[in-house]
């Protein structure tokens, strides 16, 4: 059965949502990614997309709670992690960073920071991780256009997608806020009220589950975005990438510039040539 896309409300989009709401929200987002680790197979991709950076560095868009970040870092190798990591959201949660081993070298922007929005960090890679599909089409080709400026690649990663497996998957999510609740750390008195007694986090969280679904973008959509004349000036890769033993594929768009930025200390390839001559 093809689900058409439906551009639904997300309540954690909301300005009005309370911050221990959303808090909530982003703390069991991050948990589930932490103990499912749905990013797994997209490792080596972002690897690459770390090599391929000018100065090795990341900049991470809609960031969360870290989103997957913590254990993706330790499936990277050691020489492909990235030089620092900025995390950033429209709604900053910098207490994520307590999820991150010592010594990373990780910070998060305490400016909220729109995706649209974030400042151009020359030559550090952009990922946007089970985020893009909060953007309609119009602006999501606005978001691309806006962040691929720098002159360095580009990844988004969606865990999503629109099916009716993928439906019948987040029906369960109130079950599993439940039993992940008490493994969240730190333990906060709100958050046991607002997911027992009173469960209006499992359902919020689950009605932005099936909102996501019904937002995320099909591999030949993505297509179609990446194909506007305003991102002309990047080369577009779509694909799919599948663990065994998980119930969904990870969708990934990949923008790389068609001139390659130089690397940090590195001479551009033409004045290279130059001065050999």
């Amino acid at each position: 059965m093809r689900i058409p896309r439906f551009q639904l409300v997300e309540v954690e989009d909301e300005p009005w949502l309370p911050p221990l709401l959303r808090r909530a929200m982003t703390d069991f987002l991050a948990e589930v990614t932490a103990r499912t680790d749905p990013y797994r197979s997209a490792a080596p991709i972002v690897a690459g997309l770390i090599a391929e950076a000018p100065n090795r560095e990341v900049v991470d868009l809609c960031s969360g709670a870290g989103g997957p970040w913590p254990g993706l870092l330790e499936s990277l190798p050691p020489d492909r992690r990235p030089a620092m990591l900025t995390l950033s959201d429209a709604y900053p949660n910098v207490a994520a960073l307590a999820r991150f081993p010592a010594g990373t070298r990780v910070r998060y922007r305490e400016k909220p920071t729109p995706a649209h929005e974030t400042p151009a960090d020359s030559g550090a890679a952009q990922t946007i991780f089970s985020a893009f599909h909060h953007f309609p089409p119009r602006a999501a080709r606005r978001l691309l256009a806006a962040t691929t400026r720098t002159g360095a690649p580009i990844a988004v990663f969606e865990a999503t997608e629109r099916s009716l497996r993928a439906l019948g998957l987040m029906l369960t999510v109130p079950f599993l806020v439940w039993a992940l609740t008490p493994l969240i750390r730190p333990r906060r008195w709100w958050r046991w009220v607002l997911t027992y007694p009173i469960p209006i986090v499992p359902l919020l969280v689950m009605w932005d589950g099936l909102v996501s679904c019904l937002r995320s973008y099909r591999p030949e959509e993505l297509r179609e975005l990446a194909g506007s004349k305003e991102l002309a000036h990047m080369r577009w890769e779509v694909g799919q990438v599948h663990r065994p033993g998980t119930p969904l594929p990870v969708t990934y768009l990949i923008g790389r510039p068609l001139v390659r930025t130089a690397r940090v200390g590195e001479v551009p390839r033409d004045r290279a040539v130059a001065e050999r001559g």
